[in-house]
This record gives structure tokens, sequence and C-alpha cells, in this order.
């Protein structure tokens, strides 16, 4: 004779019967947590009725071995953005009680099973990837519960949550910038083949200047290096570019340097360089490089909202956060 267990109510029932969202539920029995009385009342009494029973959690109660590791996987990890997104990720999930366990790869490198297999032996809660992952991966992690949160990408996977700057704003206002000031010949420097980040603010920045008239666009390949960037700038002033868009902070610095060092032209009087990023360095006096900045800090604690909320109900929907940059001007743009 077969008996069935009870299937037991979750968060998603109680919803549908108060006639509220997931997260209503959610944020009725945590602590603190903004709701309305009405809300609250009506969330309580769909949960009397199913006898739901809110699971309770507390990261800082969590000892490594019952949970609380969080793999971060960051590519080019020598970059100098990321160590500075590091940092940010480290303490927004420090402050919440996890600890991070460190994965890196390269840009453009699919997440898969073989690379991650080694760790999976750690009891982790989450996984924050800025690298893309296969389907089986994805679907292996569900198996095993690991939430998975794309960083700084947005792979429109359905059943992963998302931090991402909004990449294609950023080359929007660039490109924007340079139409402003009268530019018609301007170069351009890609990061790497494959790189989601590369190709997203170059499309917003090609975009904007393909609905003009008169502008004439050359670019290049700087692969998120220095030496790329040097390199770029080489071929691009061939062209007698007057303006100089760069796909990250780092290939900029490389474009700088060579305007500076190989050619008599005046930066910014007569080339402006426009980066990416805002890394620590680009304030620095040598560049004063005029940049967009990516808000890296609310970005991290964003991720741990994410990761919180989902251990108080595994059952909320996943959510993509698409955060604007801002518009660092400097010593390298008029």
């Amino acid at each position: 004779m077969n008996i069935q267990k009870a299937k037991l109510p979750t968060s998603s029932s109680v919803a549908k019967l108060a006639g509220v969202s997931q997260s209503a539920v959610s944020r009725c029995f945590t602590k603190g947590a903004s709701i309305s009385n009405r809300t609250k009342l009506r969330v309580i009494e769909a949960a009397k009725k199913l006898g739901y029973k809110p699971q309770t959690f507390s990261t800082n109660s969590l000892s490594l071995d019952e949970g609380g590791l969080v793999g971060v996987i960051l590519p080019y990890i020598t970059n100098r953005y990321y160590p500075e997104v590091l940092i940010e990720l480290h303490e927004a999930l420090r402050v919440s009680g996890y600890r991070i366990l460190l994965i890196t790869t390269d840009d453009g490198e699919e997440l898969d099973d073989n690379l991650i297999q080694p760790y999976l032996k750690e009891k982790l809660v989450a996984i924050v990837s800025a690298t893309k992952p296969t389907d089986a991966f994805v679907e292996n992690c569900l198996a095993k519960q690991i939430q998975l949160i794309a960083f700084n990408r947005n792979w429109k996977i359905p059943t992963l949550s998302s931090v991402a700057c909004d990449h294609k704003y950023g080359g929007e206002a660039a490109a924007e910038h340079f139409v402003n000031n009268g530019h018609t010949k301007i170069g351009m420097v890609e990061g790497p083949v494959g790189s989601f980040v590369s190709k997203e603010r170059c499309k917003g920045f090609k975009n904007y200047l393909n609905n003009l008239d008169k502008i004439k666009l050359f670019h290049e390949r700087g692969n998120f290096t220095y030496e790329g960037g040097l390199d770029s700038a080489n071929k691009l002033l061939k062209n007698n570019i007057t303006a100089l868009f760069c796909a990250d902070d780092i290939m900029a610095f490389g474009c700088v340097d060579y305007i500076k060092k190989n050619t008599k032209l005046n930066i910014p009087e007569e080339i402006e360089v426009i980066g990416y990023d805002d890394i620590s360095s680009a304030n620095w006096h040598s560049y004063n490089l005029t940049t967009i900045r990516q808000p890296v800090r609310q970005m991290s604690k964003l991720v741990t909202q994410i990761i919180d909320d989902n251990i108080k109900d595994p059952e909320l929907e996943p959510i993509n956060h698409l955060i604007q940059g801002k518009f660092i001007y400097r010593n390298t743009t008029r």
C-alpha cells in the first residue's frame, strides 16, 4: 500500500490564497520589512488556513559546515576592475554573514561542471558568476539547490537572477558626449571576442552613432589589455580621429599613453578619450580619465539581498536588476 506524504504548504500557495505576490509573503515574515497592515493580515490569515510555517534563517548563525559559503566566479582577475569588484562583493557578503570561495576563469569561457566540480563538495548556498554557465551547469545547480546569480551580465536564463550595470546606456552616453562636441571621426576600442560587457558597451556606442549622418566610426580590438590600447591607438590615429571610446579603462590608459608619448596631439583639446568602469587608477593624476562609473557597491549589496531573500523563501521568482552607471568627467574630455 502506497501512502503519499502530504505536500507542505508553500509561500506560493499562501500568496495565491491571499491574492498577493510571493515577495509580500516573504516581507510579512521578515522582521523590519515594509508591508501594509491590510496585506499583512491577509497573508497571516491565509498562512493559518493552510498551516504554512515560514522558514526562519539567520546567516550570522551559520558555520561553514552548515552553509553560508558563496562561490564567486570572476574572469580576468589580473584586470584591475575585478579585484575592486571582489573587495565590494566580499564586504557586502561578509556583513551578511557569508564566506567567499573565489574561482577565476577567462572572459568568454563557459562555466561548466568540469570547472566547478572540485568545489561542489563544499556546501554552497549560492554562486555569483560573471562567467556564462552551460545549460547543464544551470540544471546541476538547480538540482543541488544552489542559487545561481549573474553578476554584471544578464544571459536571459529564466531561472537565474542577475545584477548588472546598464552597459548599453554607458556606451550611448559616451557617444552622445562626442556628438555634442562636434566630432565626426571617432575611434572605438573593443574588448575580446565573446566578452558580454564589451559587446553591450560597444553596441550602445555604435547604435547611437548609427542614427546620425556624417559620422565615421573606426574600430580596433584591444582585448582589455594595456598593450591592446597602445596598439589600437597607433592604428586608429592614422584615420585622423578626434575622439576615442574604450570599452574599459585599462585600454584607455594605453591609448592615453600612446597619444602622449608618440604624437603632438593635446588631450582633450585635439582628441578626447573616454574609458569605462572607473577603476581607482582612472583618477590618478597621470590619467585623470573621463569614464563611465559602474555602481559596484550598490550591485554587490543587491546580490547579497537576492541571496538573503532566496534563503528565506526559495520559491521567490528570479529578479533582474539593471543599474545605470554614471558619467564621470575628468581631464581627458572637454
